[in-house]
């Protein structure tokens, strides 16, 4: 009896195991023949949607943002075409990073933000193709608006960044006389509205939230250098708050150089600081003669169009052992979905042309003739305070640390193209069977029990 349970036992053993294999190569079968659909569908989908379709729209106007518009749809053909230095294409192709000058580089991501919005000045305007510098590691735009075509975003910017409400901080328009009437206006009230003032008296809110927001940066830098009647201008200031605060404090002599007529108009009229012309952000210059200590960029290191000419302009207008302060540049976890689960692609808006983490970052700006003196992140953006120097260092990304950041912007960009909405889908169909394929290699995207594909959440 014994002996036969023995044997009974060790053929169902047996049996158990053939049957683990049959289902571990079901399993193996099931997973292909879905990939295998998944990229057939891709296939059929180019094929149906070639030769038979019109082609894109050669422009579509941005003013329609947030209707769905076809991607046939044309602007008449009055409309001006985008020109730059001569050029009729308003493309500037960098054939080096722009801070460290390394040519060596790996494309991670071809598109910017227009490519999710329903409208796009054109279809060429969708294609950056973001690399990750072999040299200093910043993520760059390799292609990048210039001239009428940068200028024509900057115009419409709420639209490109695909925000639709209006904000006299964030007005890209010129400015009428009736704007500026109703600026002072709202201006007369101040900064500080309480919620009990219930006379019904318009104000900007928002001048209130920005100076609130901007005292951490006014403690940071009156705690670590000495601004006592230091001369220092803001580049990209919004209403003017950080200087305020350097001046109430520190007695320092202060300059704004805003983007917007709008925010040039509220700095002078709410703080009455002097302000420079608007921001170049194409060709970016500073117009003081005198030198200044103090250097406080918001956000620029992220929009300028010539990296290496604005650190170079920042450079050469600081005294010797001035000081540079980037402050609100993007971090990585934020462009890699680990905070919020966005996406890339709609991350990397079109006037966003280079970010750097923390390491990368401070490696860029060292070949551009300055070194960290105090280095933070806060809610997926930091900030440097930095040194300028005599001379500029080129520091290299280790292999390991590229290899890596190189991967994860890659999974980061399959999972932004998986993500992209349905009715949009077709302005992927030439890279959505490889991406595909590879994201379910990396681990980006499974198939569930019931064949669909399930993106996995990032990891922070």
């Amino acid at each position: 009896m014994a002996k036969r349970q023995m044997k009974n036992a060790r053929v169902m053993r047996r049996e158990i195991v053939d049957l683990r294999g049959e289902t571990a190569a079901l399993h193996e079968e099931l997973h292909e023949r879905l990939l295998q659909y998944h990229l057939q569908l891709g296939r059929l989908a180019a094929v149906a949607g070639s030769p038979q379709d019109p082609p894109l729209a050669s422009r579509v106007p941005l003013s329609t943002v947030g209707d769905h518009l076809h991607a046939t749809q044309v602007l008449p053909a009055h409309e001006p075409a985008f020109v730059s230095n001569g050029t009729s294409d308003g493309w500037l192709k960098l054939a080096s990073c722009p801070a460290c000058h390394t040519p060596e580089r790996t494309i991670v991501c071809e598109w910017n933000k227009l490519v999710l919005l329903d409208s796009a000045p054109d279809e060429a305007a969708w294609r950056y193709d973001y690399a990750v510098c072999h040299g200093c590691g910043i993520i760059y735009a390799t292609r990048r608006p210039v001239g009428d075509r940068y200028r024509y975003l900057m115009d419409h910017f709420e639209a490109v960044i695909g925000k639709s409400k209006s904000s006299p901080l964030l007005n890209p328009h010129p400015l009428t006389e009736a704007d500026r009437e109703r600026y002072r206006r709202l201006i007369s009230r101040g900064v500080f509205v309480s919620d009990h003032d219930r006379d019904g008296g318009e104000h900007i809110g928002g001048v209130l939230w920005d100076r609130l927001e901007k005292a951490e940066h006014v403690e940071l830098l009156g705690s670590l250098l000495d601004l006592k009647g230091a001369r220092v201008l803001e580049v990209r200031s919004r209403t003017g708050a950080i200087l305020d605060g350097l001046r109430r404090h520190y007695g320092c002599e202060v300059y704004a150089m805003p983007i917007f007529e709008s925010q040039q108009f509220i700095v002078q009229e709410l703080y009455g600081i002097q302000t420079t012309p608007l921001i170049d952000f194409d060709r970016f210059h500073i117009t003081h003669d005198e030198p200044f200590d103090l250097i406080v960029s918001n956000h620029m290191f992220n929009h300028a169009v010539r990296l290496d000419e604005f650190l170079a302009a920042a450079r050469g207008a600081l005294r010797p052992n001035g000081h540079l302060y980037l402050y609100n540049e993007i971090d990585d976890s934020e462009l890699l979905g680990h905070l919020t689960g966005t996406s890339l692609i709609s991350t990397l808006n079109p006037v966003h042309l280079q970010v750097g983490d923390q390491a990368s970052l401070t490696r860029a700006v060292a070949s551009a003739g300055f070194e960290p003196v105090f280095v933070k992140g806060r809610r997926g953006r930091n900030f440097w305070l930095m040194r300028r120097t005599e001379e500029s260092v080129q520091i290299s990304i280790p292999e390991a640390a590229l290899k890596q950041r190189i991967d994860a912007y890659r999974r980061a960009r399959d999972r932004a193209v998986l993500q992209a909405p349905e009715h949009l889908r077709p302005r992927f169909v030439d890279v959505w069977s490889e991406t595909v394929e590879r994201a379910v290699s990396s681990g980006v995207a499974r198939f569930d029990g019931k064949g669909a594909l399930r993106i996995v959440k990032a990891q922070g």
